[in-house]
């Protein structure tokens, strides 16, 4: 029979046999998921401007000081958030649609594509909303070049090619086609049509897909 003090020994030992960094590592990653999970809790039920670090440290349990040592200020928590949010979302999309070939039809892809993004752009649209008002004032912003932007450029852009080679549409621009788009998918668009003008998602995807993949 193993004796208590044998067991509290084996757990002493399996301790010290993981180095520091990674019990450090593992800490990090977890007050970061704890903080994340909680500043998307309280940005899907308030306005930016009145979450504040105090109810993001309180939302997940972890101490102000932690917070403050990882995140500045607010800014920094929510293009965490977005960054962590819309980076899976990408790495999805990459695996999805890296595949496509010649033998399928491009333009039956990039419908199911526009599909994708405005289902995460409804889904995550008021999280989304922020990093727009963000960066709204900044002179040299340019959304053309974030990441975010331009990854989605390069998933889309195969897409219509596949669709020209295939015979299915004329040659046509593709880098103005693709900008246009996904200029007309920002959330300020979605959110206008839907809250101001009345239209339902599945009217918002086929108003675009009619201009961009049958209109085409």
């Amino acid at each position: 029979m193993t004796h208590p003090d044998d067991h509290q020994g084996v757990c002493e030992l399996i301790k010290e046999a993981i180095p520091p960094s990674s019990r450090r590592g593992e800490r990090d990653t977890e007050y970061r998921r704890r903080i994340l999970s909680a500043a998307r809790t309280l940005l899907e039920t308030n306005e930016i401007e009145s979450v504040t670090m105090h109810q993001i440290a309180k939302e997940s349990g972890v101490g102000q000081g932690t917070l403050y040592r990882r995140y500045t200020h607010i800014g920094d928590v929510c293009s965490d958030l977005i960054k962590s949010t819309t980076n899976r979302f990408i790495d999805m999309m990459e695996e999805k649609y890296r595949i496509a070939g010649p033998v399928e039809s491009g333009l039956a892809q990039l419908s199911a594509c526009i599909h994708d993004v405005i289902d995460f752009v409804d889904e995550n649209v008021s999280l989304l909303s922020v990093i727009s008002s963000m960066h709204a004032d900044k002179r040299n912003y340019s959304i053309h070049k974030k990441p975010f932007f331009v990854r989605l450029h390069n998933i889309l852009a195969p897409l219509i090619q596949n669709a020209i080679q295939n015979g299915e549409i004329e040659d046509i621009d593709v880098t103005l086609t693709i900008n246009t788009l996904l200029i007309s998918l920002f959330p300020e668009q979605y959110t206008y049509h839907r809250d101001v003008l009345g239209y339902t998602k599945q009217q918002f995807t086929e108003g675009i897909c009619r201009l961009f993949v049958k209109g085409i």
